[in-house]
């Protein structure tokens, strides 16, 4: 007999099936499928192995309408869409789902009561992982789209939360150019007769200037109190590529709900 015969390891039970509402942007969910990755290994205190990881499954519709643009006015409702890649989620096992998008997290009251399955709430996870951490009072910034801003997803979680203040790039004096040039430029893209015609984030494309202007937007926030930033929206992760910015901590929704998703597929307390 080999003296060498590795010793069995019992896998992760994971009871629960993953859905993922993606192609909002088409970049997004695929990240959100790294977090996922990364949050099952953190789980385990051991390396991983093949069979650590949980069950999921994706709908993904890049041909959703944009959802800072039908927030605006500016485009149809993205919630017809959304109800669609619920239902196929649904169709393939998913047990519930989570939406890899933020600013679609405007239109969860709508989507939910259509949906099949459970729909994990990003916003609110992220919400209760600030008050579960940080010392009050403290000032949070937000970096998100302008749909995302003035449709208050965040702003009504943070404002009923005891001891903490929201702060955007739009409640800076010239808070509309700041929100442009440091934050819708680099996930849009330029302007062009009045509208974004691509090349940022949401296009693939990561520069050290579309990372510059989002860490001016950090520093920004910081210097006007912030204590610490969420990245509102999925992109700004990938273009800032870090968890702090000049000393200031980032926080990224989308680590904050895979680990979550994670949590909730092997049945344990989410918390």
């Amino acid at each position: 007999m080999s003296t060498h015969d590795p010793k069995i390891i019992e896998p992760v039970e994971f009871i629960k099936v993953i859905g993922i509402v993606g192609g909002l942007g088409p970049h997004a969910h695929i990240e959100f499928e790294r977090r996922l990755l990364s949050a099952a290994a953190q789980r385990l205190g051991r390396p991983p192995t093949d069979q650590d990881y949980p069950q999921w499954v994706v709908s993904s519709i890049p041909g959703t309408p944009d959802r800072t643009l039908a927030l605006l006015g500016q485009a149809p409702s993205p919630v017809p869409h959304l109800v669609r890649s619920v239902e196929r989620l649904a169709a393939a096992g998913a047990d519930f789902a989570v939406i890899a998008c933020n600013t679609a997290h405007a239109f969860l009251h709508e989507v939910r009561p259509r949906s099949p399955i459970p729909i994990l709430d990003m916003i609110e996870a992220t919400v209760a992982r600030i008050v579960a951490t940080t010392e009050t009072p403290t000032t949070v910034g937000l970096l998100a789209t302008t749909g995302t801003c003035r449709a208050r997803v965040y702003h009504d979680r943070i404002e009923h939360a005891p001891g903490l203040r929201l702060l955007t790039p739009l409640d800076l004096p010239d808070g509309e150019d700041l929100q442009r040039r440091l934050v819708m430029t680099p996930i849009y893209g330029p302007i062009e007769g009045g509208r974004h015609v691509g090349g940022g984030i949401k296009a693939g494309i990561c520069t050290p200037a579309i990372q510059a202007a989002l860490g001016e937007a950090v520093e920004r926030l910081a210097e006007a109190g912030a204590r610490l930033v969420i990245c509102g929206c999925t992109e700004i992760p990938l273009g800032l590529g870090r968890d702090e910015w000049a000393g200031t901590p980032l926080l990224d929704p989308m680590e904050v709900a895979a680990q979550r998703a994670v949590a909730l597929a092997t049945g344990a307390d989410a918390d």
